[in-house]
């Protein structure tokens, strides 16, 4: 060993320049490495564990990658072919992300926080707690099986991580899921079964190295909500009976598959108070509906959920809220829920076997005779389309909510702009290969919607949307 480090000696002794040749290429290759880190760095956790969510969303396209793998200058010199890759927590100010090495960012790459500061300047402790989220998993995401029921939102341009948990946590939700890369999803629950994370591999189309889910698969993330979210989502889940019985029994009422389920979701919701049934059905009054277990002449809830329709139980309440639903969509739906339950869907052999038809004999007269009934013997009536409900939400639910006596409160709206559809409104039709209704279902259908609407306008009401009638399809 002493022979060649003599020799190397004597080399650079015998020539002086090479020496110097060699330090000066020496520290500019370290000096170079330093640079090279501090940029990196940039991208890394500052010392008080958060970011500036703004900062943080123009700088998604620049951040490490999950497993800490950082190929410097000099592993690109000595040609390493690791390639990182991209993470799927969002950035990395938001802490607990998935990964062993999530926690371990000083030991990979120092403490780089000068810049940071500098983006921070001005805000303070409390805007960056309320920022944080953690990678839950890849899940399933269909109509079978929606995975978070909660609001959505589309950018096929700009979707990132951030802006997704951002639009989720001001709205007071507890989760936020990406999905084709664009599709951004709120929910307080996950509702379907995890996927493989080998099939949440689409790149989020505002952040290239971020993942946003897959076809049909939601990235989903736990939010730390702030504060204020959190108060605003215990201020939104916050229902109770009426503090004295009410003087007054109203009637929801609606033909079945016409959206009652629904509108007690947005009922409760505006006004803060449950909403009870003439029947008890276990699995609603296990998603929410404390008022399902009441005795529907208990006067504690705001209204009765109903589909009854003969005169002594249409004679039995003061007013009546009544829903009516397109009977085309109405039939398929109610079709639905009696072979796959309040959020299901029936199957293609329930569709294509004796079942259908049957039904449709049955429960196409009961649409317009249920309609006719209230319209006949109901007190005092607010006729509420469940299309137009969809089409102006607020205008709709004020009316519905003046009508049931009570005050409309602008903070428990915002509640409803949040939760529009909860846990307890079917992911739309399933589309089925073909059309379920015959020529001959189609002319009876057709003549019952013409008589409610002639009976709708004879109470001096509004006749029936245009897409019920026959000439609109």
């Amino acid at each position: 060993m002493a022979r060649p480090l003599l020799k190397i000696q004597r080399y650079f002794r015998r020539k002086p320049v090479r020496f110097f040749s060699f330090i000066l290429l020496y520290l500019t290759a370290g000096s170079l490495v330093f640079l090279h880190s501090g940029f990196v760095g940039d991208n890394s956790t500052g010392a008080n564990g958060g970011r500036d969510p703004l900062v943080a969303s123009e700088m998604g396209n620049r951040v490490p990658s999950s497993n800490g793998r950082r190929v410097g200058m000099m592993g690109r010199v000595f040609k390493e072919n690791r390639r990182p890759t991209p993470r799927r927590y969002g950035p990395p100010w938001m802490k607990g992300a998935a990964g062993k090495d999530s926690h371990d960012w000083r030991a990979r790459g120092g403490d780089y926080t000068s810049s940071w500061n500098r983006a921070l300047k001005g805000r303070n402790a409390k805007d960056l707690d309320d920022g944080r989220a953690n990678y839950i998993g890849c899940y399933i995401d269909n109509t079978a099986k929606r995975a978070l029921r909660g609001v959505s939102f589309f950018d096929y341009k700009k979707m990132t991580v951030f802006r997704c948990q951002d639009n989720c946590a001001e709205r007071g939700y507890l989760y936020s899921g990406l999905e084709f890369g664009a599709e951004c999803y709120c929910g307080h629950k996950i509702q379907a079964p995890n996927a493989s994370e080998s099939e949440c591999n689409m790149e989020c189309k505002g952040e290239k190295g971020n993942l946003c889910g897959g076809a049909n698969r939601l990235s989903i993330y736990r939010l730390e909500l702030g504060q204020e979210s959190a108060r605003r989502y215990n201020r939104c889940m916050d229902r109770h009976f009426l503090p004295t019985r009410s003087k007054q029994l109203m009637a929801l009422a609606s033909f079945p598959g016409a959206g009652n389920t629904w509108a007690r979701h947005l009922i409760e919701l505006a006004t803060g108070f449950y909403t009870g049934s003439y029947y008890f059905d276990g699995s609603l009054y296990n998603k929410g509906f404390k008022g399902e277990r009441d005795h529907w002449r208990s006067g504690r809830n705001v209204c009765i959920k109903t589909h009854e329709s003969g005169k002594k139980e249409i004679e039995a309440f003061d007013a009546s809220i009544v829903m009516i639903r397109n009977p085309y969509k109405a039939l398929m739906a109610e079709f639905n829920r009696k072979y796959g339950g309040h959020i299901g869907f029936a199957s293609q052999a329930h569709w294509r076997g004796k079942e259908w038809p049957e039904f449709v004999k049955n429960y196409a007269p009961w649409w317009a005779s249920h309609t006719l009934d209230w319209l006949r013997y109901g007190r005092n009536v607010h006729v509420v389309h469940f299309e137009e409900l969809k089409r102006e939400l607020f205008s709709k639910l004020k009316d519905m909510v003046l009508f049931l006596g009570l005050e409309v409160a602008e903070d428990r709206l915002l509640c409803v702009e949040g939760q529009k559809d909860g846990n307890f409104k079917r992911s739309g039709l399933r589309k089925l290969e073909y059309d379920p209704y015959t020529p001959e279902m189609r002319a009876s259908i057709d003549e019952l919607v013409m008589t409610v609407d002639a009976a709708l306008k004879k109470r001096n009401m509004a006749g029936v949307p245009k897409e019920y009638r026959p000439t609109s399809r």
